[in-house]
C-alpha cells in the first residue's frame, strides 16, 4: 500500500490491498472500478467484507460490465442479502432505542455509521457497521444502559480490567431474528488515548438533525463530525492499515456538506483535520473541492503510505522479542506519524520521534497500568 500513488495508471492489479483502495477511491469519486485481475476473485468478496466495503463493491460492479466468477458472485449475493437483513434489523432497533431514550428524557446523538449511512451514501445499506454508537451525557449513561437492558439487550455490569473510565460503556447486545444487534453507549466520541474530547458537554456547535425512514434524529454538527471522523480514521488498526471505510466516510462527508462546513474555522481551530486530509490524498485522492489541502507536489510521499500503528495489545503481546516490541512501539510508519501528530508532509518528524511520540506511548501505557 505504501507504493500507491493517487495519479498511478489504471492498469489491472493483482494486489488485493490496492484493489480495496481502488474500491474506496471509486466510492468517493464515483468513478468506474475498471477491470479486475481474475486471480483476485478468490478472496476479494471476503476481503471487501472484512473492510466494510462489500456493499460498495457490489454497487460498483452493478454499474460496469465485468465478468465475476460464479463462486465470487454467489458469495457477494449472500453477503448483500445478509447486509439487507441486518440493515433492517439495526434500523428498527435504532428507532426503538431512541424512542425509549426520548420517553425517559435521555438526550442522545447518533455517531458514525448509524448516522452516516443515511447522510452521505446513495443508499443506507451501502454502509455496514458493527455497532450502533450513541452518545449521551455522562450522568445519563447508567440510565441509558439500564434502558437497553429493559429492551432485552445484555451487557456486562462491571467494567473490564482496563475499562473503569473508558469513553463508552460495555457493548449491549441482543439477537433480533437471528442477527446480533450491538449498541454502544458513549460518553465521549473520542477514546481517552486521544488528548481531545467530544462529549455532549463540550460540543463546538449545536447538533444537526438527519432523517431515518422519515424520523428525525440528531448527530454531531459539521465541525465536530469532521473532528470525530478524522480521529477515528487514525486510531491504531489491528492489521496495521488505515481503515478504508473510514476514509470513504470522511471524504464523502466532506464532499457532501462542503458548502455548509465552516472550513475557515477548521483551518484556524482544528488544523489536525486539514493536515490529515492532505495525508489521506496519498491513499485516496481528495475530491477537487478539497485539493487545496494537499501539500506541495514537490514533497515526496512519506514512508508507509496508508500504514498505521497497531494497538498496544497487538504490539505488546506475550512471546514477542523485546527488541521487536520496542521497534514497533517507537518506529511507526511515517505516514501515520505525519497524520496523527499533525506534522505536514515535507516537514521533519525528528522532534515527533524523539519527544512527542515517546511521551504519548508512555501516556498510553500509564493509562492501561492505571486501568483507565
Amino acid at each position: 500500500m505504501g507504493n500507491n500513488r493517487p495519479d498511478s495508471a489504471e492498469a489491472p492489479d493483482q494486489d488485493g490491498r490496492s484493489t480495496l483502495v481502488r474500491i474506496a477511491r471509486c466510492a468517493v469519486d464515483e468513478s468506474a472500478l475498471g477491470q479486475l485481475h481474475p486471480n483476485l476473485w478468490t478472496r476479494l468478496p471476503h476481503d471487501a467484507e472484512a473492510n466494510h466495503l462489500a456493499p460498495l463493491l457490489d454497487s460498483l460492479l452493478r454499474r460496469c460490465v465485468q465478468h465475476v466468477p460464479e463462486p465470487a458472485a454467489a458469495t457477494l449475493r449472500a453477503l448483500m442479502l445478509r447486509h439487507a437483513a441486518w440493515h433492517r434489523a439495526r434500523t428498527d432497533a435504532l428507532h426503538e432505542v431512541l424512542s425509549t431514550f426520548e420517553r425517559q428524557t435521555i438526550d442522545a446523538l447518533v455517531l458514525k455509521g448509524a448516522a452516516l449511512a443515511w447522510m452521505v451514501y446513495q443508499a443506507p445499506a451501502l454502509r455496514p457497521m458493527a455497532d450502533i454508537d450513541l452518545m449521551v451525557p455522562r450522568p445519563a449513561a447508567p440510565r441509558a444502559q439500564e434502558a437497553l437492558r429493559r429492551l432485552g439487550f445484555r451487557a456486562e455490569r462491571t467494567a473490564r480490567r482496563f475499562g473503569h473510565n473508558m469513553h463508552h460503556l460495555p457493548v449491549a447486545a441482543r439477537v433480533d431474528g437471528g442477527m446480533t444487534i450491538n449498541v454502544e453507549i458513549h460518553i465521549d466520541a473520542l477514546s481517552r488515548d486521544s488528548l481531545s474530547s467530544i462529549g455532549l458537554s463540550n460540543l463546538t456547535e449545536p447538533p444537526q438533525s438527519f432523517v431515518v425512514d422519515g424520523t428525525r434524529h440528531l448527530t454531531l454538527g459539521h465541525v465536530d463530525m469532521l473532528r470525530h471522523l478524522t480521529h477515528h480514521l487514525l486510531t491504531p488498526s489491528p492489521d496495521g492499515c488505515v481503515r478504508l471505510i473510514a476514509i470513504v466516510d470522511l471524504l464523502r462527508y466532506a464532499g457532501t456538506f462542503h458548502d455548509q462546513i465552516d472550513w475557515a474555522r477548521i483551518e484556524r481551530d482544528f488544523p489536525f483535520v486539514v493536515n490529515a486530509l492532505g495525508c489521506i490524498h496519498h491513499v485516496v485522492p481528495l475530491p477537487a473541492a478539497l485539493r487545496r489541502f494537499v501539500s506541495s507536489s514537490a514533497c515526496p510521499p512519506p514512508r508507509g503510505v496508508g500504514e498505521t500503528m497497531r494497538p498496544l495489545r497487538s504490539i505488546v503481546r506475550r512471546g514477542r522479542r523485546p527488541r521487536a516490541i520496542i521497534r514497533e512501539l517507537f518506529e511507526p510508519p511515517d505516514w501515520w506519524m505525519h497524520a496523527y501528530y499533525n506534522v505536514p508532509i515535507g516537514q521533519s518528524l525528528t522532534r515527533t520521534h524523539l519527544i512527542r511520540h515517546p511521551w504519548r506511548v508512555a501516556r498510553w501505557l500509564g493509562l492501561r497500568v492505571a486501568g483507565f
